[in-house]
């Protein structure tokens, strides 16, 4: 069934959905391992060192800044590089710092260590868009389950940190989070090996240097906004949702079953929201990603029952990489090709700056209230994030 969906007998070669499953294995990296595993280790983390929720809060704000900065940096250096080159630099320093990030329990070690995969994350997941589009730049009816497979290569990321963190600290205690980080890297390795591949084989695209100065931003005040305010909202949930539920006096195998839900929802997401990525305003896209990330964050908070953990997984994982999936469809038809790249890296800007906001906020607040006051706070503002792109998306339906 899945080989018929991604290579179907009535299209060319070219049109295969492979390359982008391919591409996707380094979101799988930089944001299924280096980013959303944190939420398995940080438990351990917390009880081995005695840290607060802030200081918990802060290594995932420390990944996200290395992502403000690897936005920033990507935006300048793609005047001198080819997207593919930046996108493989971003592959290599990922897993580089995943591995060393257990080899030191000092703050300021972790912290350089989560900066580092921040900056190559963020050099993957905006040049990963640009690489995307100029693949199928000739399928333009594959153009949005491409990018939604490209970004929901994350589901893969999640669901090995889960099978290969929660068994490994459930045998070696607290004290077992630095194997759980050397795994983490070992799986980034590996599962950089096809999208480096795919890089070097398929059309890495122009350097953005002949292209005019000025991105075309015009109208898009709206999207920008609510990618922002989406990023400090999901992120909430992302690292703290493994902690309320070890609060809430789950077993790791309960937690892991939860996550494992999440995994599988964000893996068949481009495939639920299909007809939306190819036939609705991709603003209206952004905005139902958004609303599905809200329920899946306020179910925990009326019902605190496995299923109704399972569903808030599930939904939650259906709509958190289908809004940056919209943003990608917003960039390339706002931009000409030769900025696509730049577009993705500015939007990743202000992604990254919300996203860096959020840990270390909802860190603050738990410390002060509990979690639940935390998950609050993320739903209040992906409910923002959801309203705001409506006006447009009536515009450009």
């Amino acid at each position: 069934m899945t080989a018929r969906i991604l290579s179907s007998p009535l299209l060319p070669p070219a049109a295969s959905l492979w390359p982008a499953f391919g591409l996707g294995l380094a979101v799988a990296v930089g944001n299924g391992l280096a980013r959303f595993a944190y939420a398995l280790v940080l438990p351990a983390m917390r009880e081995d060192l005695s840290w607060t929720y802030t200081q918990a809060g802060w290594l995932n704000t420390a990944n996200a800044l290395g992502y403000v900065a690897g936005a920033v940096t990507g935006y300048l250096l793609l005047r001198r590089l080819r997207p593919a080159q930046l996108f493989a630099a971003g592959l290599w320093l990922t897993f580089a710092g995943l591995l060393a990030t257990g080899l030191h329990e000092g703050q300021a070690w972790l912290t350089a260590m989560r900066i580092a995969a921040g900056i190559g994350a963020a050099w993957t997941f905006s040049c990963g868009g640009a690489l995307i589009a100029a693949r199928y730049r000739e399928t333009p009816q594959l153009m949005g389950t491409a990018t939604g497979l490209f970004f929901a290569g994350a589901g893969i990321g999640i669901a090995a940190a889960g099978l290969a963190v929660n068994p490994l600290l459930a045998a070696t205690g607290p004290g077992g989070w630095p194997q759980a980080w050397l795994a983490l890297g070992v799986l980034a390795v590996a599962f950089s090996i096809w999208p480096l591949l795919e890089a070097r084989r398929g059309r890495g695209g122009a350097t953005d240097s002949a292209a005019p100065e000025g991105l075309a931003l015009a109208g898009l005040g709206a999207p920008l906004a609510s990618y922002c305010l989406f990023a400090a909202g999901y992120i909430v949930y992302m690292t703290f949702i493994l902690a309320w539920l070890r609060e809430a006096g789950f077993s790791w195998l309960a937690a892991t079953g939860v996550w494992l839900a999440l995994a599988v929802a964000v893996g068949v997401s481009p495939f639920v929201w299909r007809r939306a990525l190819e036939g609705w305003a991709p603003r209206r896209v952004l905005a139902a990603a958004c609303t599905a990330c809200l329920v899946g964050t306020a179910i925990p908070l009326v019902d605190a029952g496995t299923p109704a953990l399972l569903a808030s997984a599930i939904v939650f994982g259906l709509g958190v990489f289908i809004a940056p999936s919209a943003v990608a469809l917003i960039v390339r038809r706002a931009m000409p090709p030769a900025q696509i790249a730049k577009g993705m890296t500015f939007f990743t800007v202000l992604f990254a700056v919300g996203q860096a906001i959020g840990p270390v906020a909802a860190g603050l607040i738990g410390d002060r209230g509990d979690l639940d006051d935390a998950l609050v706070f993320g739903a209040v503002l992906l409910a923002l994030a959801a309203a705001l792109p409506f006006a447009g998306a009536r515009r450009a339906a």
